[in-house]
């Protein structure tokens, strides 16, 4: 290679690898970031549990009608059931276990796989109605405030989504986001076992099992005015603490309070009666584990893609530039002083 040509090849070598960290940085990082079309995540959750005691309460046995403290286990499973360009099917499935017996809850929802929102489903498949709104997963790098909404499945209603700040969890930073649901239960799957309505004689008999502020407004005389039997509605309440991984947006931790009680109208006023389940429960310890060693994974990949590799590849750039300025310089300065007929 003639050494007039060497510069100019080295000029091109470094736009060449600068149009590459560029692709790298702004293209192939992007792409890596959407919902994988193999995702398959599982979460293992412990707690205890206050459930009615559907038997005791069908016979008037209000004094044993919640049985509480009872220990009770949860196992969530996520995973891509399709992918359609940037939309991904997700089946979200959660199935808690006490007493010996299992309660599986699965839902559908249509996810932007970039967002991690709810989007309109690629065909006429049924998911939830989860559009603009966080379900089963955060997005890589989420945003620090409260800009982010949630759907919740159990009331069908989008709550807000407060972010309260920074923690560590097993090593890595984590964004601590804090979700409030207060709203009737409309899930025809949690309504279809429940009760719609009771004896008013059983309802009367819940008095000592009520907090004192159902009792004031259930007095004798509101009693006398309901309906026998005493139709019932239902109300969710429940608080999500969620530790999302600040550079992946896996959910590293998360602890779930969750009631939902049953209540009936009274003049005025709806009044709560009692429970029909209270949950809270955690991510076990070595979920926990296995899931922030996820993430260090997938975070070694990003940075790999969004930070190592464009640097070094500009890098290398900038290094060959300068070689070609180097030789180029030295060839004017040969070709300056080579006598006039000399080959330079």
């Amino acid at each position: 290679m003639s050494a007039r040509r060497t510069p100019l090849v080295l000029v091109t070598v470094a736009v060449v690898l600068v149009a590459a960290a560029a692709v790298v940085r702004f293209v192939v990082a992007p792409a890596a970031t959407k919902l994988p079309d193999d995702t398959d995540q599982k979460v293992h959750y412990a707690g205890r549990a206050t459930l009615l005691d559907a038997e005791a309460l069908g016979t008037g046995d209000t004094a044993h009608a919640l049985r509480p403290d009872v220990p009770v286990s949860a196992e969530r499973r996520v995973r891509a059931v399709s992918t359609h360009g940037d939309t991904a099917l997700v089946e979200d499935t959660l199935t808690v276990t006490a007493d010996g017996r299992s309660l599986p809850s699965s839902k559908t929802y249509a996810v932007d796989r970039r967002s991690r929102e709810g989007t309109a489903p690629p065909s006429a498949r049924p998911v939830e109605p989860s559009r603009g709104a966080l379900s089963s997963a955060f997005p890589p790098d989420a945003a620090r405030d409260d800009s982010y909404t949630y759907y919740d499945s159990t009331t069908r209603s989008i709550v807000p989504v407060r972010y309260t700040g920074s923690a560590k969890r097993e090593g890595r930073t984590v964004n601590v986001y804090e979700i409030t649901v207060s709203a009737p239960v409309k899930d025809p799957e949690v309504l279809a076992p429940l009760p719609e309505a009771l004896p008013r004689k059983l309802v009367a008999g819940l008095g000592p099992a009520l907090d004192p502020a159902a009792r004031a407004r259930l007095t004798p005389e509101a009693l006398a005015a309901l309906p026998d039997p005493v139709p019932l509605t239902y109300v969710c309440r429940s608080k999500l603490v969620a530790h999302i991984d600040r550079q992946t947006g896996i959910a590293i931790d998360q602890t779930v309070d969750r009631t939902i009680l049953a209540a009936t109208g009274t003049p005025g006023a709806t009044t709560p009666l009692l429970p029909v389940s209270a949950l809270t429960f955690e991510v076990t310890p070595d979920s926990s584990a296995d899931l922030a060693d996820k993430a260090s994974t997938a975070g070694r990949l990003l940075t790999l893609m969004t930070v190592t590799t464009p640097l070094a590849l500009l890098a290398v750039a900038i290094a060959l530039v300068t070689t070609a300025a180097v030789l180029a310089r030295r060839r004017h300065r040969t070709e300056g002083n080579a006598r006039p007929g000399e080959p330079t």
